[in-house]
């Protein structure tokens, strides 16, 4: 394998590397993806608000439904009491008045703490509601200045890349499968010299004496331990 190649693919790698880590770490980016977060849990908090506006509101109705009656059977027993013919009816009346009356207390209760919530909702709905607008403008001039900046990078990103392609032709598809699968994991650089006469010059490891004896057969050797390709320098 041509070593020259290989480590004129990484540097170039490198250089579309950087260039993408440029733009990822610009203000711009990082704003507008914050931005981004914000409106969309804002939506789903916005939707969460509604749902629970609805239950509340579905709720009041029925309490005060509920309450309509209690104090219409109340009221009927009040007359109950005054009608009464004996102390067992009247005693009868008179434990129902108090039941009632507890359980008027109890809706109102639930009523007034329904209504407070709904007011809760109501002002964080509002505040919220009143920051998406702002939000929105904020986020679509970041994505703009964003793509702008992209857009920008492009002739240069594709010049490296038609490079790269070339290059290619010169490395052997098995060591280039390599080389992608642990740049899909992340690991650069790839391809490391060998360090201290028998250490991985990536991770450091001591490079056993069997791919030692590959190493220096090929060329090249496969860190036993990060993954890495390991090659002698001149």
């Amino acid at each position: 394998m041509k070593m020259e190649s290989m480590l004129r693919y990484q540097q170039i790698d490198g250089q579309i590397k950087s260039i993408i880590s440029r733009l990822n770490g610009s203000d711009e980016c990082i704003r507008g993806k914050k931005l981004g977060q914000f409106l969309k849990e804002s939506e789903e908090k916005l939707k969460k608000m509604n749902k629970r506006a609805e239950e509340l509101n579905a709720s009041v109705a029925r309490l005060k439904n509920v309450y309509a009656q209690s104090v219409k059977d109340f009221d009927e027993m009040e007359k109950g009491v005054e009608a009464a013919i004996d102390r067992e009816e009247l005693n009868y009346l008179t434990k129902k008045l108090s039941e009632t009356t507890k359980s008027l207390g109890a809706i109102e209760k639930e009523l007034n703490a329904a209504v407070r919530e709904m007011e809760d909702i109501t002002k964080r709905y509002d505040e919220l509601r009143g920051k998406v607008p702002t939000a929105q403008i904020q986020y679509k001039d970041c994505r703009g200045k964003f793509e702008k900046m992209k857009k920008d990078c492009e002739p240069e990103v594709s010049r490296l890349r038609s490079q790269l392609q070339a290059l290619e032709k010169e490395i052997p598809p098995e060591i280039m499968e390599k080389y992608q699968k642990l740049r899909g994991q992340k690991i650069y650089p790839v391809i490391v010299p060998l360090a201290g006469g028998n250490k991985c010059g990536g991770c450091q490891m001591e490079v056993s004496i069997g791919a030692k004896g590959k190493l220096d057969e090929k060329g090249f050797v496969v860190c036993e331990n990060c993954q890495r390709l390991i090659y002698k320098p001149e």
